[in-house]
């Protein structure tokens, strides 16, 4: 019979862990977690149960249903083994407010996971919010946009973010004080009107693996209403290096649960 108990109890909560996102709105709270570890499936497992299984970088997962709980003995596994890639222990989510959970690499190449608090406060008409988040195994960089720096020596795991006229920018990411090597991009980015666009630098430098997912958050204009993942409006720029891979939205095949998928720009 406890068996039986246990296994029910992790069921219902792997069914809550997958909850579309509609849940959100009940909890008064957002909360997704990225995979931002390139070539690295993963089991994400919850008090000996695994809750999201062979999360696939890229992806995000709605944890929204959970606010306001306590994630016990939460570890991230390579998909399929026992090897632990991160352990992070008891994790209380927030009640309120709107979050990212990234899994990285720090600075140094090891696996970790940041939280990252979304600024969802509301932007003037024609304007729209543009956040950059080192979150890849490389020393401080510089983000500029249109070839002027617009945010200077940036780490991990750090953001910078600015509000911005609607438009159009081409942006690149260099090593801190240079102007070379690009290290990712060029890219086009739209600023759209009341929407946050959250640029995440992921990857290796060693590894040649540096990229960038995003993020968007749209609804600002007025009051925030709903989280776009991995629909921004990022291009390729005239660089044949850069590849962007159009975003889609899966679905994973576990009690009905949704997964999104980021969009992508490699260097």
């Amino acid at each position: 019979m406890r068996k039986l108990l246990g296994a029910l109890a992790s069921i219902a909560f792997v069914a809550i862990f997958a909850a579309p996102a509609a849940n959100a709105q009940s909890t008064g709270a957002t909360i997704m977690l990225l995979h931002g570890i390139p070539a690295t499936p993963v089991d994400v497992e919850v008090n000996g149960a695994v809750a999201v299984p062979n999360f696939q970088f890229g992806q995000m997962q709605n944890l929204s249903a959970l606010a306001g709980t306590t994630l016990t003995a939460l570890k991230v596994k390579l998909a399929g083994t026992s090897t632990v890639a991160i352990d992070a222990g008891n994790v209380a989510l927030p009640a309120t407010g709107n979050y990212t959970v990234v899994a990285h690499l720090d600075a140094a190449g090891a696996p970790k996971l940041s939280v990252f608090n979304n600024d969802i406060t509301t932007l003037a008409a024609g304007k729209g919010r543009l956040t950059a988040r080192h979150t890849a195994a490389a020393p401080a960089v510089d983000v500029r946009a249109n070839g002027a720096v617009a945010f200077a020596a940036l780490t991990n795991p750090n953001e910078a973010k600015a509000d911005l006229a609607v438009g159009t920018i081409s942006a690149t990411v260099v090593p801190a004080g240079a102007a070379t090597p690009v290290v990712i991009g060029p890219a086009n980015l739209a600023i759209v009107d009341g929407t946050s666009l959250i640029v995440y630098a992921v990857g290796s430098l060693t590894g040649n693996t540096l990229q960038v997912l995003t993020q968007s958050i749209s609804g600002l204009g007025t009051a925030p209403t709903r989280v776009d993942t991995g629909n921004s409006p990022v291009s390729d720029g005239s660089s044949s290096s850069t590849l962007v891979l159009v975003s889609i939205v899966v679905m994973i095949g576990l009690l009905g649960g949704g997964v999104a998928t980021a969009r992508r720009v490699r260097g």
